[in-house]
């Protein structure tokens, strides 16, 4: 039987009983016995209710998306403050760091200060559309592992403990 539970406590305070793997979210703990239980903290627990692969994929990837989009958001309005984006921007960098993530096209190479945030579904070998090389932020729904560690890369969530994180 799995365990999982999304505790209001300051890291410091984890006790062992709780699932061998646990994540912080914000200001959430959450323990749990699987890695699909970790994400569904993320996605909604609608997520644990599905048991179709191709649809789980879906829900990882609409997720991605989403964040995708928060983040480039939360990166342009900061670097808006610090003027690394400013009325001397040309229209491109503008256009690639405002677009829909389903849709931009940074072309091969993005190399302005300001990442961009993508997800990696959304590209080769995917799509047609080949993965740019340079200052890019992926976010990659693959599998419930690598959406995991994909979202600590960005510092979405901080993985606290995880023994053997392995693909349920």
């Amino acid at each position: 039987m799995s365990t999982w539970s999304t505790d209001q406590t300051d890291v410091a305070d984890i006790d062992s009983g709780g699932g061998q793997f646990s994540i912080r979210l914000g200001d959430r703990l959450i323990r749990a016995d699987r890695n699909d239980e970790l994400l569904a903290a993320v996605i909604g627990e609608e997520y644990l209710e599905e048991q179709d692969p191709e649809l789980l994929f879906l829900m990882r990837l609409e997720q991605a998306i989403v964040i995708a989009t928060a983040v480039q958001e939360s990166l342009v309005a900061t670097a808006v403050q610090r003027e690394d984006l400013d009325s001397a921007t040309d229209e491109d960098t503008w256009s690639t760091l405002l677009a829909p993530r389903e849709t931009v096209d940074p072309g091969p190479r993005w190399e302005h200060k300001v990442p961009l945030v993508l997800v990696s579904s959304l590209f080769s070998p995917f799509t047609g559309r080949d993965q740019p090389v340079g200052n890019v932020a992926w976010i990659d729904p693959t599998d419930d592992v690598v959406m995991l560690e994909t979202l600590q890369s960005l510092g979405i969530i901080e993985v606290i403990e995880h023994d053997d994180l392995a693909v349920s």
